[in-house]
């Protein structure tokens, strides 16, 4: 089955028609782990921007995006607005700007289950309560009545996680979640996405620019590059044997202590072959 079907996906933006994605496809079935990698400007995030139906109005897009056998692709925005936080969700890079500073945390995850569940306040609260100690929080009820400024960048994070699962959808992007995070905090936060995705059976499409951070959550790894996949396949075939130099690249930044079991760092050689330095 596939959950997220992509075809030929290209976008444009302004009046000269810059292409930010160009032709783009791929496949994502159900509870699917799925890592797009790239430096900035490479098309990662534009990418999933338009597979939340999030681009501005400035933004041409042409091709197919299929969730669940619907077409994305020229829906109103109403009617992708339906489909936000129910049928799939998005967990951004900074949660100081994704999280309204003046709302208290738990009303912001409510609202939620308001828009799209129909609860009343008082279950929805409880059910905020718990999700939010799922995710990490022990003490939910305080965390619920703080405002974002309150929390440490960690917990915020936390918070735009349960904000992303309460619904239970179906498909969860993840734009860079842990960027912002230092790196003791971003190991906890990557442990705890993975747990309950398993949990919820949910696909996943993570974002980065860091193949060892992706290693962590997803098992296939798209790279992109000037707006276009140069190179995709599992996580562990990208470590062992990448076929495009900028891969090559990547993998060679990453951190060598995330390397996944069995993997084999590049070498000079990788690079440089004996041949060629003769």
């Amino acid at each position: 089955m596939t959950l997220l079907a992509v075809r030929d996906l290209t976008v444009r933006f302004g009046r000269r028609r810059l292409v930010a994605v160009d032709s783009i496809s791929f496949d994502l079935g159900p509870r699917q782990r799925l890592g797009i990698i790239g430096e900035s400007g490479s098309g990662k995030t534009v990418t999933a921007l338009a597979l939340m139906g999030l681009l501005p109005e400035t933004a041409q897009v042409s091709g197919s995006i299929q969730l669940a056998g619907r077409e994305l692709v020229g829906l109103p925005d109403s009617a992708i607005a339906r489909l936000r936080g129910d049928l799939m969700s998005m967990v951004f890079q900074e949660p100081m700007t994704a999280l309204d500073p003046t709302m208290r945390v738990g009303r912001q995850v409510a609202e939620v289950l308001l828009l799209h569940a129909g609860r009343s306040g008082g279950p929805a609260r409880a059910q905020v309560i718990e999700m939010l100690h799922r995710v990490g929080l022990s003490d939910s009820e305080r965390v619920a009545d703080s405002y974002p400024h309150q929390l440490s960048g960690g917990q915020r994070q936390r918070c735009l996680l349960a904000m992303a699962l309460i619904n239970s959808p179906d498909l969860v992007i993840c734009d860079e979640p842990t960027t912002a995070l230092d790196v003791t905090v971003q190991a906890k936060v990557l442990r705890l996405l993975d747990e309950v995705l398993t949990a919820e059976s949910a696909a996943c499409v993570f974002i980065s620019h860091d193949l060892a951070v992706v290693s962590q959550v997803c098992s296939d790894v798209l790279v992109m590059l000037d707006g276009r996949i140069v190179e995709a396949g599992p996580v562990a075939r990208l470590f062992t044997a990448p076929e495009h130099p900028y891969t090559r690249g990547l993998v060679a930044t990453s951190r060598i202590d995330e390397v996944p079991p069995g993997a084999r760092l590049p070498t000079v050689e990788d690079f440089f072959p004996r041949e060629q330095a003769r």
